[in-house]
């Protein structure tokens, strides 16, 4: 059973998972020999650093909700402030050097309230998947290891953790959890930076021609594009761990002549 600890809000409406981290696309460098386990986790998540996030983006995030529940409560004004701020936000965000290149056949889609089929799911994935874009992290969720163990060492590191993340000191949390062996899961989620500038741009201007039903629906659909990045404490995709688990236990075959005796 995985055990969840929670370091962020969750987003609301379509996006289920709150968004963090910078996934590394590089294969990681062998550890030197003299390197022990705990220094090389170490070493590895604090360089990629992993759990950055772009305020803009998630401040435009915000304001995005805010105008859509200003557009329901029908206060048109408020709404037409609120665009206004995401779109600004956005193009702020657009600079922000938290924003990272991926395909979105790398990314997981949120879980939704409600299954949905497979021939749905099949529509829902776009032609254009595997794509490298830019993607926007804005909101994020940490969660312990399926194997972890609550052992005294690990409950502190993960107490103190917290603390480090309740300031947004990510790389002080990092190194907690990685000095004690603590195996971490990133999750982020993460907006099509150009997709959703577009939206937005058009949203604005719906509002301001005071077609506010159409502006709703454009800016839903910028929520639903919000997909989830998975890493763990290496900076590297999570699924990932399963081969270089496999690949640990695999007798090696070098060596495998029976030692001489020696008389």
């Amino acid at each position: 059973m995985r055990v969840y600890k929670g370091f962020a809000a969750l987003l609301v409406a379509s996006t289920v998972l709150g968004g963090v981290a910078y996934a590394a696309d590089a294969v990681p460098q062998a550890p030197a020999p003299t390197q022990t386990k705990q220094e090389v986790r170490l070493e590895r998540a604090v360089d990629k650093d992993v759990g950055r996030l772009s305020t803009d983006g998630a401040q435009a995030l915000t304001d995005i909700q805010a105008a859509r529940l200003a557009i329901f409560n029908a206060q048109t004004d408020q709404a037409k402030t609120f665009i206004h701020k995401a779109k600004d936000e956005l193009q702020k965000a657009a600079k922000d050097d938290s924003v990272f290149m991926k395909a979105a056949s790398e990314l997981e889609a949120p879980m939704k309230a409600q299954p949905v089929s497979t021939d749905a799911k099949a529509e829902a994935k776009p032609a254009d998947a595997g794509k490298v874009i830019a993607w926007l992290p804005v909101d994020s969720q940490m969660s312990l290891g399926e194997a972890f163990q609550a052992t005294p060492e690990k409950i502190a590191a993960v107490t103190n953790a917290s603390q480090h993340l309740k300031t947004d000191d990510r790389q002080g949390a990092l190194e907690k959890l990685a000095l004690a062996d603590v195996d971490v899961q990133f999750a982020t989620a993460v907006l099509p930076l150009d997709h959703t500038i577009s939206d937005v741009n058009k949203a604005a201007d719906l509002i301001d021609q005071g077609h506010y039903y159409e502006a709703n629906a454009v800016l839903k659909d910028t929520t639903d594009q919000a997909m989830i990045n998975v890493v763990d404490i290496y900076g590297q995709p999570y699924k990932a761990k399963t081969t270089k688990t496999a690949e640990a236990h695999t007798p090696s075959k070098t060596n495998t002549q029976p030692a001489t005796k020696v008389d």
